[in-house]
């Protein structure tokens, strides 16, 4: 007799309309760029689904699909837009069948947001002459008979999900984006017709025509969820409590699960892929509002990253399904491990937002901590039949993973590092941004769950590992962060980023025994010796509560993402901070999304930021920059930090 799930609630058996689900976790309908120009998933498609459906999710929605292939969001967009397209949706429906989970597509005219007009020429349409929040494209505003043929296309692309074998669909009405999104908002609809969101009758009705126009293509059996935000969190937006008054007449008209999302769509997808400010189960109230109106079941979406939480929502009757995006994309695992028992082995997301970049700059999904993301066949990893002795050196985030992946694959591996203590840059990183933590406390646990042998405190020369007659030898000795030369990067305030770090860890240089002061010594020697092998985020979280090598004014000269996470971390220790770049751009390693962020929190904390900076010179009082003009200005500073730039070591 197997053992009862870990987590009762989430992993009971559930049913939407006439879709069996084998548990209560659904993976969230998310773009990654994987299909093809014409329309229809890849064989890169297909795996990344298969993995999901192998670790367990109950029901995987695909992103959004369009039914008009010249009105799609992305150029990659599946479609479900002719005939043609069934038979090539039919091998991902079957292969994700074969592991025992549902899919359905997310249905989506893209209206005013798609690529149709720069791909096909042809005329973005909405309910009025509104913005593309992709493009700045102004769309026409939809005359009343184009509506009409826009619900034949949902008909028509209803059947050909159902033709595929598709468990069910859902139709994408939230973020006030795309065509029935923008439709549902007065934030974006300006119409005095019929289907004016002004009046909640003109928002029931363009939803309700279109759900009624699919249950009588598909029949009545056929699953239709809804997306819908729960509050749309903007002024002009709907109220916090339209959702649940439109929701019972919309599952009158055949809506067989609400799927409550919340905020409005922007350049960045701000309310959308939420950063890591934003609270865990942001849009529980909605959902939990939503589910006291109707008699079917309610799915709550965004930050629920732990499956803890998906436990509550079910347990204390806010929701009856948790939806998933990032942490699937994460760990395509985590319904296995986390019915199993297994939740420390959770490859948990950090909400760094690379996955969301990475289709800006590289035109293609990836993920930060789980490099097999969309590489699944590719990077699959094996039992290898003949074992090798394997050594890594270096013990930070890279030495830490190919160690980890070495051992998975049954090598026998040792891995040197010439600290006390496992992580490297990342412990710091975690320190300054507790979000990075948990990934930081996954490959700590892996390592100790694996057959993986330490030595640490012991610094490695090439000579040592020939000693050692190894098979193969992983070097993960990071990089070296290059500190700009300034005129006064001498002084006894003046500290790079990286002895900035060795201090905080306890480690004092020989250079900088000689320019530190007594006080400042004494806190270094606290943290170093036999304390150092304890030396953790949370350790060094306390420590600098209480002390810190720093003044109480500090100029952080550079500006990369371990500045600009700096800066926010010592603004809320009570530091007086600023930020001065000598370049254009501030945090080049992330994305426009992930960097608009920190610019808030920045502002938020009173931290000024200057770009294209001119650094002439550190003085004992301070920074003196030259100004456009040639005039000359002090920013008075106890403490000055060079960040510098990270090369191969």
């Amino acid at each position: 007799m197997s053992p009862a799930p870990a987590f009762p609630h989430l992993f009971s058996p559930a049913r939407i309309g006439s879709m069996e689900l084998r548990n209560r976790i659904v993976m969230s309908p998310m773009e990654n760029l994987y299909g093809t120009p014409e329309g229809s998933p890849s064989q890169r498609s297909i795996d990344y689904f298969v993995a999901r459906a192998e670790g367990g999710v109950g029901l995987i929605t695909l992103g959004a699909s369009a039914i008009d292939a010249r009105h799609k969001e992305v150029p990659t967009s599946l479609h479900f837009a002719d005939d043609s397209i069934v038979e090539s949706h039919r091998v991902l429906v079957d292969a994700v069948h074969a592991h025992g989970a549902r899919i359905q597509p997310q249905l989506v005219h893209a209206g005013p947001d798609g690529l149709g007009p720069e791909m096909f020429q042809v005329e973005a349409l909405g309910p009025s002459a509104i913005q593309s929040y992709l493009t700045q494209t102004t769309s026409r505003e939809i005359t009343l008979s184009e509506f009409q043929a826009v619900i034949a296309l949902f008909r028509a692309a209803a059947r050909r999900a159902r033709e595929a074998g598709y468990d069910g669909i859902e139709l994408h009405a939230a973020h006030g984006y795309m065509l029935l999104g923008s439709f549902l908002t007065p934030w974006r609809n300006a119409r005095r017709d019929e289907y004016s969101a002004r009046k909640r009758e003109g928002r029931i009705k363009v939803v309700s025509d279109v759900v009624r126009a699919i249950k009588s293509e598909v029949g009545e059996d056929f699953p239709l969820t809804l997306r819908i935000s729960g509050y749309e969190r903007i002024a002009g937006g709907r109220d916090s409590f339209d959702t649940q008054r439109l929701a019972p007449e919309l599952e009158e008209a055949g809506v067989d699960a609400f799927h409550v999302s919340g905020g409005v769509i922007d350049r960045y997808v701000t309310q959308v892929v939420n950063g890591s400010h934003y609270p865990d189960a942001l849009n529980e109230a909605g959902a939990a509002a939503v589910k006291r109106a109707v008699n079917v079941p309610v799915m709550a979406v965004g930050r629920i990253h732990d499956p803890a939480i998906g436990e509550r929502l079910i347990r204390e009757g806010k929701a009856d399904f948790i939806v998933m995006g990032r942490p699937m994309i994460a760990d395509p695992e985590l319904p296995n491990k986390a019915r199993s028992g297994r939740v420390k082995e959770l490859r948990r997301c950090i909400s760094c937002q690379n996955c969301i970049d990475a289709m800006e700059d590289r035109f293609a999904m990836d993920c930060a901590v789980n490099p097999r993301a969309g590489r699944e066949k590719e990077l699959q990893v094996v039992r290898v039949a003949r074992p090798k002795r394997v050594i890594v050196v270096g013990g930070g985030p890279g030495g830490l993973e190919a160690a980890r992946v070495a051992a998975e694959r049954g090598h026998q591996v040792t891995l040197y590092e010439r600290s006390r203590y496992l992580g490297g840059a990342l412990v710091m990183a975690s320190t300054v941004h507790p979000e990075n933590q948990p990934f930081l406390d996954y490959l700590l646990r892996e390592i100790d769950r694996l057959p993986v042998e330490l030595s640490l405190g012991e610094y490695v020369t090439p000579d040592r590992v020939a000693s050692l007659s190894p098979d193969a030898v992983v070097v993960a000795t990071g990089g070296r962060v290059v500190a700009p030369k300034l005129r006064g990067d001498d002084l006894r305030h003046v500290l790079t980023g990286s002895q900035l770090r060795e201090l905080l860890a306890g480690v004092l240089s020989s250079e900088l025994r000689t320019r530190l002061p007594g006080w400042q010594r004494a806190g270094v020697a606290l943290l170093g010796g036999p304390l150092q092998r304890f030396v953790s985020p949370a350790m060094l979280r306390n420590a600098t509560r209480i002390w810190m090598p720093l003044g109480r004014q500090v100029v952080i000269i550079g500006a990369d993402l371990a500045a600009v996470e700096l800066a926010e971390f010592l603004a809320q220790r009570g530091r007086q901070v600023s930020v001065l770049e000598m370049g254009e751009q501030i945090a080049p390693e992330v994305g426009m999304k992930r960097r608009s962020e920190h610019m808030e929190r920045l502002d938020r904390a009173r931290v000024p930021l200057n770009t294209g900076v001119t650094v002439d010179r550190i003085t004992e009082r301070g920074v003196v920059v030259r100004r456009r003009h040639g005039s000359e200005l002090l920013i008075p500073a106890d403490s000055v930090i060079l960040a510098g730039e990270v090369e191969p070591s």
